[in-house]
């Protein structure tokens, strides 16, 4: 198995067509791929952007911690509260390590964590991690911490 294919999709229903990627979230939108192109907010293949084997391995160790939480906190049963406490917690192993990734790859391109919010608490304003006001002039969600790295 090639190291690329822990991170790519079964389709390209959803791949990036951009003649270049200039910016990356980290998110999941319910693929086999957290890589996004911040423009269009299609799957990016990870081969097309050459990650190192380490840079590949962190971001889907991520994200299998991550996808699991997400779907736990989907199901709305028995789980659903200690998965939205998790992905919550800017504290949190799920968070610190999504940061790292983004802060590991935002080395070659720049990289947000897109952070878990509940539309049940109502739209976030500000930064979970510093706590200043998010900047609202995005294009995808509802805002960006700049300083901290991440989208909402």
């Amino acid at each position: 198995m090639d190291v690329y294919d822990k991170l790519r999709p079964w389709t390209k229903i959803e791949a990036c067509e951009c003649a270049s990627v200039n910016g990356l979230l980290l998110v999941d939108c319910l693929t086999d791929n957290p890589l996004h192109c911040d423009f269009c907010r299609k799957e990016v293949d990870p081969e097309r952007l050459q990650l190192t084997e380490k840079e590949t391995e962190s971001v889907a160790s991520w994200f299998s911690v991550a996808r699991a939480l997400y779907r736990l906190w989907l199901n709305s049963g028995e789980y659903e509260s200690y998965a939205k406490a998790c992905l919550l917690d800017p504290n949190g192993q799920v968070n610190r390590d999504g940061l790292k990734a983004a802060r590991t790859l935002s080395a070659k391109i720049p990289t947000r964590l897109w952070f878990f919010s509940d539309t049940d608490n109502g739209e976030p304003t500000h930064c979970p991690i510093c706590l200043n006001e998010l900047d609202a002039d995005v294009k995808w969600g509802t805002g960006t911490c700049n300083s901290c790295g991440i989208q909402l």
